[in-house]
Order: C-alpha cells, then structure tokens, then sequence
C-alpha cells in the first residue's frame, strides 16, 4: 500500500463514520451532556466534564467531513501533479511544488501513525 492509498482509506472510513452519524452541528450543556443542534436534536454524549463535552462538540460530524473534503483535495493535486511528472512536464517549479506537496501527505498521515498499515518512512 502506498502512502495515497492509505489516506484514501482512511478518509473514506472517516468520512462513513461522520455520516453515520447526526447531521446538525455538536452543542454543549453545562452538565456536560453533548446534542445535536438540529430540527430534532439528539443525544450524542455525557462527558465527564466541560471541557471533555466541549472537546467531542468541536469535532462534530461536519466539521471531519469539512477535514476530509479538505485533505481529499491535497491528494487529488498531489496525485494530478504525479500524472504530469510522469507525463514528461517536469519544471523545478512544478518539481518542488511536488516535493512539498509529499511532506504535507506525510503530514496528513501523521494522525493516522497507530494505524497496523502505516509505515515509519512515512513519518515526517
């Protein structure tokens, strides 16, 4: 597996996980109890204080999948720079923009290191 296959798995089951789950933006009450701010709101979660229920609020649902959408598009530039080079339109300017491109894909898959697939030549 190589390091865009890998974070192309992991954001699609990041991106399963987020949908699957309630679709309204996160809240917060003072007991610690985290809903869903939607038409219907839902229960989500009880934590076991205010800053943990503020913690699982900021990383609602729409917000991974505004993190996904984000980090699909780095890839997607990555892999359209890849065709290039490989098509022979090669430029320092485009070979160094390449170049730091691969560091911030190793920068994505940073978070996913506990991973059993990730591999330590990925590690920034």
């Amino acid at each position: 597996m190589d390091l865009v296959e890998f974070l192309r798995d992991r954001l699609a089951k990041d991106e399963r996980i987020a949908q699957a789950c309630s679709g309204g933006p996160w809240k917060t009450a003072p007991s610690g109890t985290v809903t869903a701010d939607a038409d219907d709101p839902g229960f989500v979660a009880t934590a076991e204080n205010e800053a943990y229920a503020e913690h699982i609020a900021r990383h609602d649902p729409a917000r991974t999948l505004r993190e996904v959408a984000a980090a699909r598009q780095i890839v997607d530039d990555y892999e359209k720079e890849t065709w290039m080079l490989g098509q022979g339109h090669r430029s320092p300017e485009l070979e160094a923009a390449h170049e730091a491109r691969a560091s911030v894909l190793r920068l994505l898959a940073l978070p996913y290191a506990a991973h059993p697939a990730y591999q330590e030549e990925w590690r920034p």
